[in-house]
């Protein structure tokens, strides 16, 4: 792994350290939620995208479940995101 790589996972391990569990899932929520509603991609749509229902969308996004690693790249995929850019932002100070 470049060296480059390394610094950012270490940056971003760092930060997920410093969030609690309830801080984390809250905070990919909002993140979530604000990237659907970016992309104008309904819960529904969002949703059928990757074989599950809305409502797992609503407590994804309300912070209520926390997604798989299966769910995590489904969503990932379906934003256009690589994981480590959704990761990135989920340990990032807006949202």
């Amino acid at each position: 792994m470049p060296f480059r790589l390394w610094c950012e996972a270490v940056r971003i391990l760092n930060l997920l350290v410093e969030m609690n569990d309830k801080q984390i899932i809250r905070k990919f929520g909002l993140v979530l939620k604000s990237l659907r509603e970016e992309k104008g991609i309904s819960q529904e749509a969002l949703a059928h995208a990757i074989k599950s229902h809305s409502t797992h969308i609503s407590r994804l996004e309300n912070g209520h479940k926390q997604p798989t690693l299966t769910t995590f790249f489904k969503l990932a995929a379906e934003l256009d995101l690589e994981p480590m850019e959704l990761i990135k932002l989920v340990c990032s100070d807006q949202g």
